[in-house]
C-alpha cells in the first residue's frame, strides 16, 4: 500500500504544480525564483529525455505503459523489501504516471523548472522528473550498498536473513 500511496502523492503534486504554472505563466515567460539560477519557465516536451523521440508519440506511450506495468510487477516482487526501496518504486511509478497524464491529454509533457547559470541551462523539468530521478538513485543505491536486504524475511520483526544475527 505504501508504494501506491507514494505514487498517488507524486501524481497529485506533479499535476497540481503543472496546473498552477499553466494558469499563471505564458510559454517562455520566465519568473525568477533565485535570480537566474532557478526560474519557473513554462515549456512543453513532446519527447522523452532531452526531447528524444519527439516525433514518436505512439512509441513513447507504449514504452511508458510497459514501464508502468513493469514497476507494478516489481512492486509486488519487492513487497517485503526495505521501506526505502519500496518508496523509491513509488516515486518512479508516480513520476512515470504523472508525465503519462500529460502525454495522453495533450501529446506533450509540461515542464517548468529551469536551472542554470547564465546561458548554461539544464533542460527544463518538472516534479514527475524529480520523483523518477530521486527514486532511481535511491533504488540503485539500495541495490549497490544493501543487496542483502532483499530477503522476504526482512520486514518481519524478530527474524533476519543473515546468519549469525
Amino acid at each position: 500500500m505504501l508504494y501506491f500511496t507514494i505514487a498517488a502523492l507524486v501524481v497529485i503534486l506533479d499535476q497540481a504544480s503543472k496546473r498552477i504554472v499553466l494558469n499563471t505563466l505564458s510559454r517562455g515567460e520566465p519568473r525568477e525564483v533565485i535570480g537566474s539560477i532557478l526560474r519557473i519557465k513554462l515549456s512543453y516536451n513532446p519527447g522523452a529525455i532531452l526531447g528524444f523521440l519527439s516525433e514518436s508519440r505512439p512509441v513513447l506511450l507504449a514504452m511508458t505503459f510497459i514501464s508502468i506495468a513493469a514497476l507494478i510487477f516489481f512492486s509486488y516482487r519487492m513487497r517485503y523489501a526495505p521501506v526505502l526501496k519500496r518508496v523509491s518504486l513509488g516515486l518512479i511509478l508516480g513520476g512515470a504516471f504523472g508525465n503519462l497524464v500529460d502525454r495522453v491529454a495533450s501529446g506533450s509533457v509540461v515542464d517548468f523548472i529551469d536551472m542554470g547559470i547564465g546561458s548554461y541551462r539544464w533542460p527544463t523539468y518538472n516534479v514527475a522528473d524529480i520523483a523518477v530521478t530521486v527514486g532511481a538513485v535511491i533504488l540503485i543505491g539500495g541495490f549497490i550498498f544493501h543487496p542483502e536486504d532483499e530477503s522476504r524475511e526482512s520486514d518481519y520483526p524478530g527474524t533476519s536473513s543473515r546468519t549469525g544475527d
